[in-house]
Parts: C-alpha cells; sequence; structure tokens
C-alpha cells in the first residue's frame, strides 16, 4: 500500500525535476548529557541530571535555471517535555530562501538563513544549540577569481504592524553587515568584517542603539605541517544598555601536524570584560560575541557559552593546548586544556570592602572521542571536568571545592532521501 501511495508522488517528482536539480535529505541528532556541574557549579545540595535532546530536520533544495530555493523544517525537544496528549505544534522553520544568480559573478538571497562568516565567531550557525540561529535578511555576494564580498540586512518586527511599535524580543532590530573575503593560491585566507545591530530603547520606541563591530579574520592551511586561526574585533557604539561601547576581542590558535596521527594546537583567546570597581561607568567594555559559535571555542562545558552574560560582564581570557588523535579516517580523538581567567576585574561580594576577586575562573580538561560509522551515520563520545576557583562562584554560584563533571554521548545522522539531477 505504501508503494501504491508513493508511486504518484516520485512520478511527479521526476516529470518535474526533469530539467532541474532536487534533492531532499534529513538529519536526525540525539545526544543524551550527565550534567553534573556544566554550565554551572553545583553543590553538595544540588543532584546531578541526565538529559536527553533530539533534532530532527527535513531539507528540500531546488535548483533551476539560476534560481535555489530551500527548505528546511526542524523540530527541536527535550525527551519528555511536551504532553504526547496536548498535540503541542512544535515545528520550525529553521531555513526558507529564494537564491537567484544574477550573474556568474552576482547573487541575492533573501529570507530565512544561516550567515556563517569565517570561524564563526561572531556570525556562526551555533550549531551545539538544537534550534541553531537563522537570520530574515536579504543577502548579496560576489565572487571572482578567490575573491568574495557579501552584504546583508535585516529589519525585524514583533508582529504584522501599521505603525511603529515595540519590539519586545531580546534581538536585533535591525542588522546590516559587509564582510569581504581574499583566498591566495598558497592557502592564506584573509577577510574584513563590518556589522551594525541595533537594539530598541526599551523607554523609546522611535530609538535604537547601535553597536558597530570591525575586525580582521587570518587563516593559513596548505598542505605543509603548519596552519593559524587569528582574529582581532573592536566594538564600538552603543552598548544595549545605553552605555557607549568600546570592547575588542583577539584570538590566535596556531597547529602543527606531525604526522598522519598526530596534531597539536595551542592559542589565546580574549573577550575584553569591565572593572566593576569603577564607580558609575559611562563605558561598557565586555565585548558581546553576537552570533558567534561558543562550544567549540571555550570549552565543552559551556560556563562561557555567551561570554558577557555568563561573566556579568567581566569578560574572559582563555589560554588553551590540546592533540588530535587520528586512529584511522573518521574516528579521532581530541584531549585538551582550557585555563580561564577574568579579563576585567570582578568584585568579591562577600567582602565588605570594594575588592576585586581572584583573577581565575578555572581549568577544564575535555576529551572528544568522535567516529563515522559510515557515510552519514557518526557518533560523538566527551567527558569534561572543571576545577573551579571561589572566582567561579561569583559568576555561576555552587561550590568551587565540589568535583564538576560532564559526560555525553550523541548519534547524528545526515541522510540523502533522493536527488534528481538536471538533465
Amino acid at each position: 500500500m505504501k508503494k501504491t501511495f508513493l508511486t504518484p508522488i516520485i512520478l511527479f517528482l521526476s516529470v518535474s525535476c526533469a530539467f532541474a536539480q532536487f534533492s531532499m535529505d534529513a538529519e536526525f541528532r540525539a545526544r543524551s548529557e550527565y550534567r553534573d556541574g556544566s554550565r554551572i557549579l553545583l553543590d553538595d545540595t544540588m543532584t546531578p541530571s541526565f538529559v536527553s535532546s533530539q533534532r530532527t530536520r527535513l531539507v528540500s533544495t531546488y535548483i533551476d535555471d539560476g534560481f535555489e530555493f530551500k527548505f528546511t523544517i526542524q523540530n527541536a525537544r527535550i525527551w519528555g517535555q511536551d504532553d504526547e496528549r496536548g498535540n503541542v505544534p512544535n515545528l520550525n522553520l529553521a531555513e526558507g530562501y529564494l537564491k537567484y544568480n544574477i550573474s556568474d559573478a552576482f547573487s541575492v538571497k533573501v529570507g530565512r538563513q544561516h550567515l556563517v562568516l569565517d570561524d564563526g565567531r561572531i556570525f556562526g550557525l551555533r550549531n551545539w544549540n538544537d534550534i541553531a540561529v537563522s537570520h530574515d535578511l536579504a543577502k548579496v555576494t560576489y565572487q571572482n577569481k578567490g575573491f568574495t564580498i557579501q552584504t546583508g540586512g535585516a529589519y525585524n518586527n514583533q508582529k504584522n504592524i501599521y505603525q511603529e511599535a515595540d519590539y519586545t524580543l531580546s534581538y536585533y532590530k535591525y542588522l546590516v553587515f559587509f564582510h569581504a573575503n581574499k583566498k591566495f593560491d598558497n592557502g592564506l585566507s584573509v577577510s574584513l568584517l563590518h556589522s551594525t545591530d541595533a537594539n530598541q530603547d526599551p523607554n523609546d520606541i522611535n530609538r535604537h542603539f547601535e553597536r558597530q563591530t570591525t575586525g580582521a579574520y587570518l587563516q593559513f592551511k596548505n598542505s605543509g605541517p603548519f596552519s593559524l586561526q587569528a582574529s582581532a574585533y573592536y566594538q564600538y557604539g552603543t552598548h544595549t544598555s545605553g552605555l557607549d561601547q568600546q570592547a575588542n576581542l583577539f584570538s590566535v590558535i596556531p597547529a602543527y601536524k606531525v604526522n598522519d596521527k598526530v596534531k597539536l594546537f595551542a592559542g589565546m583567546n580574549h573577550l575584553s570584560g569591565n572593572d566593576q570597581t569603577e564607580v558609575n561607568p559611562t563605558v561598557n567594555r565586555s565585548f558581546n560575541k553576537l552570533f558567534g559559535d561558543g562550544h567549540r571555542y571555550y570549552g565543552l562545558m559551556d560556563y562561557f557559552l555567551n561570554v558577557e552574560s555568563n561573566t556579568q560582564g567581566a569578560g574572559v581570557n582563555e589560554m588553551m593546548a590540546g592533540i588530535y588523535y587520528t586512529f584511522k579516517p573518521g574516528t579521532e580523538l581530541e584531549v585538551s586544556y582550557h585555563g580561564f581567567n577574568v579579563a576585567g576585574a570582578l568584585v568579591d561580594p562577600n567582602e565588605t570592602a570594594l575588592t576585586t576577586a581572584n583573577g581565575k575562573y578555572g581549568d577544564e580538561i575535555d576529551l572528544q572521542l568522535k567516529h563515522k560509522i559510515n557515510k552519514y551515520l557518526s557518533i560523538r563520545f566527551a567527558y569534561a571536568t572543571m576545577f573551579a576557583t571561589p572566582t567561579m562562584e561569583i559568576i555561576k554560584g555552587g561550590d568551587s571545592n565540589r568535583y564538576q563533571q560532564w559526560a555525553l554521548v550523541m548519534l547524528s545522522a545526515k541522510p540523502n532521501l533522493f536527488k534528481f539531477d538536471k538533465k
């Protein structure tokens, strides 16, 4: 009976795609986490949690005569979150855009889309989050001879309105960005980025706090053993609080491939922070990484997933080092160390006088094993532990003397369901 039902659908798709390309892909991701100190410090009165979550996606892509239409629906859930008898709607749109190639060099893309630039440090996918990050915007791209320019923008409303209204969502009211990248034959890639994200003044719907982020990214990677990622960004304009914004981010991560099995890396990440001893500050010096990735840069235990809010604006200096070991193609072990320190100054609330806390948050050890089972199925195991200091208690609560740990098992599958190629 299923075959009878599917036959007319397959015939219809075959005819409609006879002169086009159409593919249907799926994604399934399920993970279980043992959280005994993940994101927050636990104390002896708290019980560790065991949480399972799942993301399921259906991705359709249609390409014909210079047009590309992509439509991705997803369901993200915590196991047991919904009353199965409640019939709660829980599908959302991850992607839904139309792209048109104006020429061989120029294209325009309009609609809901992922915006990932360079290493994802400022504009990333945030794929660790089951929902990920999407933007409703229009983007123009120019590509020619290793040179790429992207520019675009968005203007958001909370609902269908006919006069300006309050925008209460914790998101930008409007966004404008410009990104230029040049790839050289020697493996060097250099990018420049500028963005303006404007947040509505909660006391005046006609006023917006414009935050500017400008910087550069450099990547070097070729057939040789040495590689490098480096970035520097300066943030200025107006913070979402209304204060002047003056903040910065620096990152340098070199790596060296010893042989086909061993790769070493080390580096640092600096995200500036405020001096909390300053009375009545007029400037915010805490860098906000906007839509950048956090899980893959600032430790697997996610204490600094959103650096500005997670550090109460004090920022972070991170020193890291680690090793990748490849057992065989598709099977890789990562072991890394992360040392976290206060970038600004954090006040100790337990002291009667205005004194700063110790400058170190703690040290984290991460282990991660990735194994590709076949061409579309993979599994990941991870374990991490945080050796926190009393300073971490100021921003995370809990007890720094208690052993903190986190463990994960995650199964991912990305099969292609069917595909019709242009004739």
